[in-house]
């Protein structure tokens, strides 16, 4: 990383790192003199956008205590490493809200979690998992970036899992028989894959999908090890597999 480049983003973390702490009122991050200002959502704002989009199964006003679920796949905060490029910049207690796509962390345990303003040059280790900020094309088919879980990076081939809670809205029961269903999140599991420096681009779980990426010259190979390994197309560990023998294949 080129010194300039380091120096900006020292100034952005520690702009992000000394705002002021979340609150029920919102709070805002400022990227120093170095680029734009952003204004980080909160709690608050999650709820404002959710009522607006969404009602509750009789038609009222959503409330947070409404919707059954979480936001997160951890809500645990657990130590974190921050990075910016391959700089090591420091360790805070930090969790992935899968809802909202952003990474929260909290200066000490003593603080209230904030957001870290979104930015290509910082990626994070949270727990077991390494998160980058990647462009994809999103579930709306909208060119947008968001935060993946880096399974393997290569120049050939590289994998990402995103792991996103979608907000399902409440449904009134139809019959005396049947229940009213609450507004819930619901799990949203899908793998990434990305050729070279290309953006990510979801995969599907058919093996004819493989072609859509795979050289022809490369199928009859990778057949024969999907065979021989019994890889299912929906499986972490496969595909890790898959994408790294991708990898190795000449």
């Amino acid at each position: 990383m080129k010194v300039s480049n380091l120096l900006s983003a020292v100034a952005f973390l520690t702009a992000v790192f000394v705002s002021p702490m979340f609150s029920q009122q919102g709070y805002s991050s400022t990227l120093s003199s170095t680029g734009p200002v952003w204004n980080n959502t909160t709690l608050a704002a999650h709820m404002n956008e959710l009522t607006n989009k969404f009602r509750n199964w009789d038609g009222s006003k959503l409330q947070f205590s409404d919707i059954r679920g979480s936001m997160y796949y951890e809500e645990d905060f657990v130590i974190g490493k921050v990075y910016l490029g391959t700089q090591y910049y420091g360790k805070y207690p930090m969790r992935y809200n899968a809802f909202a796509d952003e990474i929260e962390a909290k200066k000490t345990e003593m603080h209230d979690p904030q957001v870290i303003t979104k930015s290509s040059m910082l990626w994070f280790e949270i727990g077991n998992n390494k998160y980058v900020l990647k462009d994809y094309v999103n579930l709306e088919n909208n060119l947008t970036d968001g935060y993946f879980m880096e399974l393997v990076s290569h120049e050939k081939y590289s994998l990402y899992q995103k792991k996103q809670k979608i907000l399902r809205e409440g449904r009134k029961a139809e019959t005396p028989n049947q229940q009213n269903v609450p507004p819930r999140f619901l799990d949203d599991k899908s793998f990434y894959v990305a050729v070279g420096d290309k953006n990510p681009f979801k995969l599907k779980n058919s093996k004819k999908a493989l072609k859509d990426f795979v050289p022809e010259e490369q199928m009859g190979k990778l057949k024969k090890f999907m065979k021989e390994n019994k890889v299912n197309l929906g499986e972490k560990e496969d595909l890790v597999a898959l994408v790294n023998f991708l990898n190795a294949v000449d």
